[in-house]
């Protein structure tokens, strides 16, 4: 089976002007998390969609269910956790319960990236079969500059060298499920990427190609350009 999921359960403290998570927030009149749902029930590879949310934000997420989709027969909906890795274990947990099966491909994907284009996830779920485990990027463009104390620099790697992790990132489910059990408690405090649990651990993560579109919404600079993206695509990633 290939399972999708959203990792919903943020609280988007960086957006000052808004008192609700950002995933929440309406982009081109509908809320950022129901944009990137739709994208993936584009992709008729995944059998079912997990959404981790946090509980607090439970209803808001059934209302906006409701009223945006009109088949949820795919998604089912399950707690986040405290931190990301949390909320990836959740997500591997319901998934091994469903199935039981470490063949499956598990797809994690974040709430707030709502461009990523089926062409991504396609490529995504194949890597995820072949190589057990991937990640979306794209190439550094800029300068990479690397400072321990924040206030000198120590070296400047080689930006031929250098990705931007992006998001989905892609799994065979036994992988995954390996990787994050052997986690000791200090690693789990720096994860801040799905595929980072597996190169942490030294399991192998093949890179497919992403896209500069590809945007996460963090801040409200972030939301005003993907406002801009959406006018001009009319919300539809190509």
């Amino acid at each position: 089976m290939i399972f999708g999921s959203i990792l919903a359960g943020g609280s988007g403290t960086r957006m000052d002007k808004h008192n609700i998570p950002k995933q929440f927030i309406n982009l081109c009149g509908k809320p950022i998390l129901i944009h990137t749902l739709e994208r993936m029930l584009e992709v008729e590879d995944f059998d079912y969609i997990y959404i981790a949310i946090n509980p607090a934000y439970r209803d808001e997420l059934d209302r906006i269910l409701k009223e945006y989709i009109k088949d949820i027969s795919k998604i089912i909906i399950i707690d986040g956790g405290k931190e990301r890795v949390d909320s990836v274990q959740n997500v591997i947990n319901a998934a091994y319960e469903f199935n039981h099966d470490e063949n499956d491909i598990i797809v994690l994907h974040d709430a707030v990236r709502p461009f990523t284009s089926k062409r991504i996830f396609k490529e995504l779920i194949q890597n995820s079969k072949d190589y057990g485990a991937t990640i979306a990027t794209i190439p550094a463009v800029d300068t990479m500059l690397v400072s321990k104390d924040g206030e000198f620099l120590d070296s400047v790697p080689d930006r031929k060298t250098i990705l931007h992790g992006q998001a989905p990132d892609g799994f065979r489910l036994g992988v995954l499920k390996k990787a994050i059990e052997e986690l000791t408690e200090d690693e789990r405090k720096y994860i801040t990427g799905t595929a980072q649990i597996c190169c942490v651990k030294g399991y192998p993560v093949r890179v497919t190609k992403g896209d500069v579109k590809n945007m996460k919404i963090t801040v409200e600079q972030d939301l005003m350009i993907a406002e801009e993206i959406c006018k001009r695509d009319f919300c539809v990633a190509k």
